[in-house]
């Protein structure tokens, strides 16, 4: 009994658990024993790794059998497992690792059943079918193999899961050996990753049923293995080798998954058996062996360089018989990573002298370079130290030093460039994995996995993003050492026959440092000591250039964040109790994460100049001309004189942590062996993530006060020095003036899931299905993180327009800018929720082969959105308030724009924009810039028909087949897309950036007859010729994802308002008949999104193996020789086009009196392929590899 204390506790809990606003819940079929063990159970948990076998009992007559003996033995894991048939005679065998079972069912008065061949896998609910006894004696048996179709029934769940088994992962190629490859032969499953080089990224390459990329869990026995900063990352791998299989939950699973709407990836690792089996191979591929691509032969490049050898080894088998077991696998790659070939114009050897004489734009036309300072060409065309002022030639030989860490030209035949790289790198990783299996008792077994990798990427340009990414060759370049490792203990522990307790911990440890080699790209190392806003240390990375003009193509760098790191923990715990009671096998309990990142801000605290040839041109940096044949961005780096600078005052670390908690109950009650309901409840308490420190900041609307506002130079733009609060309206979490996460928790919320299966027929061959579920999803980190490294008491980053590096200290002073890299949030927060529901039948239609209709749907709500909260309301500048009087006649502006384009007119306005103040000036928030600002009002709906054929459990042929016709509408496809402040449903709602209405994917796995054996007695040695032949293969359909292609056209002058530069004020848009859709001055219409699509993905991938028995004949021992020939056909496959298109602006002229009307032109290479698809990932050039495995 429960004492009065006791009932006052669970009296208080219910009041939070079950808030106000939430819809009651009938938790009255659930027995109340399930509740009283869930207030008993210790970790119960989301992360599952066992399954669950299931079964009638009949006699001849059909009538049901209670109290029947069921008993499980799995020979290869040491395992047995008796329960008895309960009073409808239905029976559950919980909590069993996966494998292959034979069931027993005896009785008084009939004779032995026995049922061999039943594959269970986890996660699994398993119907093992209606075991029929025949009246006799015990000591009669009768032996009968499991039918591989009925088994592939979900008969006993509603859940939307599909399996990918061992055989499927060892015989079908994947290019790069990564089980996330494989999820694209998943219905529902949009999207594909480049796998090709072995990594940890790729998670977030896929979305399913129409949720967001980077809403899925990822667990490797029971332990997760995402990276909470994105959640689109591993954090470790796996090789396929090592995996037993893979269970994919797509949509209204049961209420013991949990943390992720978007499905859930559960891989279970190899264990070792009573038997020793293991295998030793070899990969090989090489560019020489590949084919190239569309656009290395139409550009005539070099091809990518694309290089691996992969060697690894697996061995597994009993340390003690049937009590203590092992395995332990290992990888090593050795790969060079393609990259796109590079093509930029770097200075001459003469021009880092400051001799431009030889120097021509695109067009081949010379160069007049001038003289910043006086307004006059240089003579000779050459910029001497001697010739600028005493500070100015202070510098020179310091920009010389960078300029000349550029490599020197290797292309002499073109005009926009005259240096071209391929960006392949080596990545070399090694990965070990052991797992350790021990059957303590009868009633007690522990496993224990342990995955270590070690990963290093070294790239003489970077190529590591906003960390370290250049077109600088330093000796050595930057390198990216990110180890890992992954670890999970588990513990079934059989308490009754029908009360099975399973409990985990599973830690996961992934680091990532970025950095130079040898400190190669210190300002210290290269003795540059340039006159910063802010003073920097020896070990800080130069300045990161970036150069524009002349209609040519320039390098750039991102050295700021170097050296960068951040290591990342997470630790889990997790219980499952399972109680089989009667007709009912229920399950309770909790999950438990910790999780903890530190890491340090990405930025600029080197410094960052854009230089153009404006600036040593004939009117000087603000005025300069347009003409291509004047000026040197070069030349303009030289003087110092730059068309922008920006540089942090630090990078701070973050410290970020969360603690996530959740619980559950559920009940699979078999109310017949023809019917079952699924139901149950899932509690979620997921709290904001906050940073130890309480570093958080953010912009708060309501705490900003227009009087004390910044004053704003009307003309210039900056803040008129001394006045105002320049951190008017931000808060802290420092001084609570902000929630320790930023925003506001939910608490604990609430997911109930319902599903059933229904054998309509009776016949076990069939059945329909149907559920639904909600689900919550944790926001990934980044947007927690952003809150830190965008804290204007800790960091700031001034910006400045043209000027020259002299004076940078002056010009801040004088006259500060706006903040920028602010960021703010809706302090009610909310956590994404999803909705997931499906209806479907699942029939076999053929022995072994099952077929499955279904219709799926999914409803998303509190997705995350971003928007530039500093945004001026559309119609702005088309005011008379909003007008600049310096810009007109006598400093006054008159009623009506002097020669206003007749557009305008007719749209109702007196104002153009041209002619408008400052953006800075007419922003709602003074003394910001634009500023990223998150809300949780982001919406998606998704519905789609699936159908799926499958043929699995079969040793001569394995295939599956899927289509999914289907629909994703959303306002945000992503975390940080971002909308329309003012009415995103209205102006931003469209196909989601992974909307493909068509999908379709084929895997087969085909081991050809065997034809030796009609040869008599020289059928031995026309085997090795004739026989061991096997086929297997991946196709797979995508039709193309919308495209959103920015119109490039001043907002001012278009919708009367500044737009943030992610959210343009107008995308390109056609109309049914292919035309391109022409902007409404003042109407700020985004277009027609979705309304242009890239290319669809077609590729065939195909391997030929040839097994070479040697040893005994059993089959287990045999040299396996492998083709595998990724896009085999060499289907070329367009990764984009150029849709890009151009508005004019209408305009007077005053020479001739006219107008230029409004128009939009569609760009001259229209429609042409811009990109391909890359030979590391699905639909790239045919890439060959080669492989050779010996199994024992």
């Amino acid at each position: 009994m429960l004492s009065s204390r006791s009932k006052l506790r669970l009296a208080s809990w219910s009041s939070v658990i079950l808030p106000r606003t939430a819809p009651s819940l009938a938790l009255r079929p659930l027995p109340i024993a399930c509740i009283l063990a869930l207030s008993s159970a210790a970790f119960a948990g989301a992360q599952v790794t066992s399954g669950t076998i299931l079964g009638s009992v009949q006699d001849t007559s059909g009538a049901l059998v209670p109290g029947a003996t069921v008993t499980a033995t799995a020979p290869a894991l040491g395992i047995t497992r008796t329960v008895t048939s309960g009073a409808n005679g239905t029976f559950s065998l919980p909590n069993l690792p996966g494998g292959t079972y034979t069931v027993t069912v005896s009785m008084n008065g009939f004779q032995q059943l026995k049922k061999d061949g039943i594959v269970l896998s986890s996660a699994d609910r398993l119907n093992a079918g209606n075991f029929q006894l025949q009246i006799g004696t015990e000591a009669q048996t009768v032996s009968v193999t499991a039918d591989q179709g009925q088994l592939q029934i979900q008969a006993n769940s509603g859940e939307r899961s599909d399996l990918i088994t061992g055989k499927q992962l060892n015989d079908i190629a994947l290019n790069g050996r990564n089980v996330l490859d494989i999820v694209r032969v998943i219905p529902g499953v949009s999207g594909s990753g480049s796998f090709g080089v072995s990594g940890t990224g790729g998670l977030d390459s896929y979305s399913v049923n129409g949720t967001r990329a980077n809403q899925h869990e990822f667990t490797i026995d029971g332990a997760s293995n995402v990276d909470t900063g994105n959640n689109g990352g591993t954090q470790v791998t796996i090789n396929t080798d090592a995996i037993s299989e893979v269970k994919v939950l797509t949509s209204n699973y049961q209420a013991e998954f949990g943390k992720a709407g978007g499905g859930s990836i559960i891989v279970t690792t190899r264990g070792g058996t009573n038997d020793f089996h293991g295998n030793v191979h070899f990969f090989h591929r090489n560019e020489g062996m590949d084919a190239r691509s569309w656009l290395e032969n139409h550009n005539k490049t070099a091809q990518q360089l694309y290089r691996l050898n992969t060697a690894g080894a697996q061995i597994g088998g009993p340390i003690v018989k049937d009590k203590l077991f092992f395995f332990f696998s290992t990888e090593f790659y050795r790969q060079l990573q393609p990259g796109a070939v590079n093509q930029y114009r770097v200075p001459t050897a003469l021009e880092r002298t400051g001799d431009f004489s030889q120097s021509k734009d695109s067009s081949g036309n010379a160069l007049t370079i001038y003289n910043p300072n006086t307004g006059r060409p240089f003579a000779n065309n050459q910029v001497t130290a001697a010739q600028l002022t005493t500070a100015q030639a202070a510098n020179y030989a310091q920009i010389q030093r960078i300029l000349n860490l550029y490599p020197q030209p290797n292309v002499t035949s073109n005009a926009t460039y005259n240096r071209q790289d391929p960006l392949s790198f080596d990545h070399p990783r090694t990965e070990y994995i052991t797992r350790v299996d021990y059957q303590i008792s009868p009633t007690e077994r522990l496993f224990g996995r342990y995955i270590n990798n070690q990963d290093t990427q070294t790239g003489p340009f970077g190529n590591f993003g906003l960390q370290c990414s250049s077109n600088l060759q330093f000796a050595g370049g930057c390198t990216n050492s990110q180890p890992g490792w992954n670890a999970s203990l588990d513990l079934t522990s059989t308490i009754t026959p029908t009360i099975v307790n399973e409990v985990s911990v599973g830690p996961s440890v992934y680091h990532s440092r970025i950095a130079g080699v040898n400190g190669n790209i210190s300002v210290g190392a290269n003795n540059i000591n340039l006159p910063l806003l802010y003073p920097v240390t020896s070990d800080t990375s130069i300045p990161d250039f970036s150069f524009s003009g002349n209609g040519q193509t320039y390098p750039s760098s991102y050295l700021g964040s170097t050296p960068w790191h951040q290591a990342t923990t997470t630790i889990n715990a997790n219980d499952n109790l399972s109680w089989s009671y009667k007709s009912h096998t229920m399950k309770f309990g909790a999950f438990y994460q910790r999780a903890r990142k530190d890491q340090i801000s990405y930025g600029n605290s080197n410094g960052q100049f854009s230089f153009s040839n404006a600036c040593t041109s004939a009117g000087g940096c603000l005025a300069g001309s347009t003409s291509s044949s004047q000026g040197s961005p070069f030349a303009s780096a030289l003087v110092g004189a730059f068309n922008s600078f920006s540089q942090s005052s630090a990078r701070p670390t973050g410290f970020f942590r969360y603690n996530q908690f959740e619980f559950y109950a559920q009940d699979t009650w078999q109310l017949s062996p023809r019917f079952t309901l699924d139901y149950g409840v899932r509690f979620a308490w997921i709290p904001p993530q906050y940073d130890a420190k309480n570093q958080i900041a953010l912009f708060t609307p309501s705490a900003y006060d227009p009087a004390a506002a910044v004053t704003i130079n009307p003309t210039s733009g900056a803040i008129v020095a001394g006045t105002g609060n320049r951190l008017n309206g931000m808060t802290y979490a420092s001084n609570g003036t902000l929630p320790k996460g930023g925003w506001n928790g939910r608490g604990i919320m609430y997911e109930p899931r319902i599903g059933f299966s229904w054998d309509t027929i009776g016949d076990r061959k069939g059945v329909l299905r149907g559920g639904f579920g909600i689900s919550h999803d944790r926001s990934q980190g980044n947007l927690v993180f952003n809150t830190v490294f965008g804290n204007p008491a800790l960091v700031q980053t001034p910006s400045l327009t043209t000027g020259n590096i002299t004076g940078i200290a002056t010009a801040a002073q004088s006259a500060p800018g706006v903040l920028s890299g602010i960021y703010g949030a809706d302090i009610n927060g909310q956590v994404p929720t999803t909705y997931s529901y499906s209806l479907g039948i699942q029939r076999e239609v053929a022995p072994g082969t099952t077929l499955d209709v279904a219709y799926v749907g999914t409803l998303s709500r509190h997705q995350v959105t971003a928007r530039d909260l500093n945004q001026i309301p559309y119609g702005t500048t088309f005011t008379r308030a909003a007008q600049d009087p310096s810009q007109y006649a006598g400093g006054v502006v008159p009623t009506v724009e002097p020669n206003l384009p007749p557009e305008y007119r007719a749209a109702g306005l007196s104002f153009s924009g041209a002619k408008a103040y400052q953006t800075n000036y007419l922003a709602p928030y003074k003394g910001y810039d634009q500023m990223e600002y998150y809300k949780f009002d982001g919406t998606s709906n998704y519905h789609s028909l699936q159908l799926s054929v499958q043929r699995r459990f079969s040793r001569g042929l394995t295939f599956g087949g899927v289509y999914t016709w289907s629909k994703a509408m959303t306002t945000s496809t992503a975390d940080e897309s971002f909308v329309d402040k003012f009415n995103p449903k209205l102006y931003s709602y469209g196909p989601a950036g992974f909307d493909r209405r068509n999908i379709g994917s084929i895997n087969y796995v085909y081991d050809l007859p065997k034809i030796a054996q009609h040869f008599g007695s020289a059928s031995h040695f026309i085997a090795y010729i004739t026989d061991g032949y096997q086929l297997s293969g991946l196709a797979n359909f995508q039709s193309g994802n919308p495209v959103r292609n920015t119109l490039y056209s001043p907002a001012n002058q278009l919708t009367g308002g500044r737009q943030y530069s992610k959210t343009p004020p107008a995308y390109v848009g056609v109309d049914h008949q292919g035309n391109l859709i022409l902007p409404t001055i003042g109407a700020p219409t985004q277009g027609a999104p979705g309304s242009i699509r890239n290319d669809a993905l077609v590729t065939w991938d195909s391997s030929i193996f040839k097994n070479f028995a040697f040893g005994k004949s059993d089959g287990g021992r045999y040299i396996q020789l492998r083709g595998e020939f990724f896009n085999i056909l060499n289907h070329t496959n367009f990764s984009s086009r150029d849709y890009g298109a151009n508005v004019t602006l209408p305009s007077y002229n005053s020479a001739s009196n006219t107008y230029t009307p409004l128009s939009i032109t569609k760009d001259s290479a229209w429609g042409t392929p811009t990109g391909v698809r890359s030979p590391s990932g699905p639909g790239g050039p045919r890439v060959v590899q080669l492989a050779a495995k010996i199994y024992f």
